[in-house]
This record gives structure tokens, sequence and C-alpha cells, in this order.
């Protein structure tokens, strides 16, 4: 999955607004919906397993991935995010065994897939951003892979309408950072 999105803000804006939107406090209902159902499954996951509970409002942002199932595998400061997940198939509870990026790497038990995503914040002339998501997905084993292909096909569309609503609530932000006077810009977040 590819997206990208021309942002009328400057990188610097791009990128910091980019790791602490909340995604699940946007505009948008189909985000909030989205997220809710995201966020109800991880809270029952986390019961589960006895880990910490997660704050009444909980935020889900790119700064507090760690605290949903997914591992922050890279970040060059300014200019990309990569982050990953390693799970079985419509498990939760999976994604929340905690792996290194050299782990991340190397896993190949069957029967999982892994998921990387990347946020890259490039220059795109004077003051504008580019905005670029790609995501890749890879099943370890034949049968994991033929389910994951069932899933996709379903759910596919619904992923690329909640990544373009994701990226268009980053831009809208950026560029309500950039025209806010400074006493407003903490309060769009």
């Amino acid at each position: 999955m590819n997206h990208a999105i021309v942002v009328m803000a400057p990188p610097e804006v791009t990128y910091a607004t980019l790791k602490r939107v909340d995604f699940a406090r946007s505009r948008s209902l189909l985000l909030r919906a989205v997220f809710a159902l995201r966020l109800a499954a991880v809270r029952r996951a986390r019961r589960r397993l006895r880990l910490a509970p997660l704050p009444a409002r909980a935020r889900m942002s790119l700064q507090n991935i760690e605290d949903y199932g997914q591992s922050k595998l890279a970040e060059k400061e300014g200019s990309e995010i990569v982050i990953g997940s390693i799970a079985r198939l419509l498990s939760v509870e999976s994604l929340f065994t905690r792996r290194t990026a050299a782990e991340f790497k190397s896993f190949d038990c069957a029967g999982y897939f892994k998921a990387a995503a990347s946020f890259v914040v490039m220059p795109y002339g004077q003051r504008r951003t580019l905005l670029a998501y790609e995501a890749r997905i890879r099943a370890t084993d034949t049968r994991t892979r033929r389910r994951l292909f069932l899933l996709d096909a379903l759910t596919a569309p619904l992923g690329r309408l909640v990544m373009r609503r994701m990226l268009r609530v980053v831009a809208r932000v950026a560029k309500y950072q950039c025209a806010a006077p400074p006493y407003h810009r903490q309060q769009a977040m």
C-alpha cells in the first residue's frame, strides 16, 4: 500500500505533527470508529495478558505505538519513521511480544505475518512537504500467506481509506499549526 499527500507546511512542522497527532480524536468519524474498535481490542488483549491498562483517555499516536502492539523499527529524525509488527492472523495478543529491529528482520516462524510501514517527510517546494506512506506485509509460510491474501482482499479497501484519512488529518493539523497564533498551536493536537 502506498499513499502520498502534499502538505501546505514546512517539513519540520509536518514531521512534528505526524509524530504527535492523536488519530483517535480526529474529526473524521471513520478514523474515530476504526481506532475505537482497535482500542477496544487492545484493551481486551492487555487485560488477558495481564499488562498494565491503558489510561482512560488513551492517545493513539506514533509516539506511543508500543502501547498498541507496534514497534518503532527505525527513525531518521525529521524525515522518516518506520514501524512494524509481527502477529498471528486475528490475534491481537500476539502483537505484544516485544522485538528489536534485528529480531523483527530475522523473524521467520511459521503461522505469523510481518508488517512494516514507513512514513516519510520530504521537502516539496517552498513551505510545502510531501508526506508519503508505504506498508508491506509478508507471511512466514504458505498457509498463512493464503489466509492473509483472503483477509487482505476483504479489508484492503477500508485500509486504503483509513490511511488516506490519516494523512489528511496530519496535513490539516500541520497546515493549521503554521497558520495559528502560537498560543493556539498546542490545542490543535
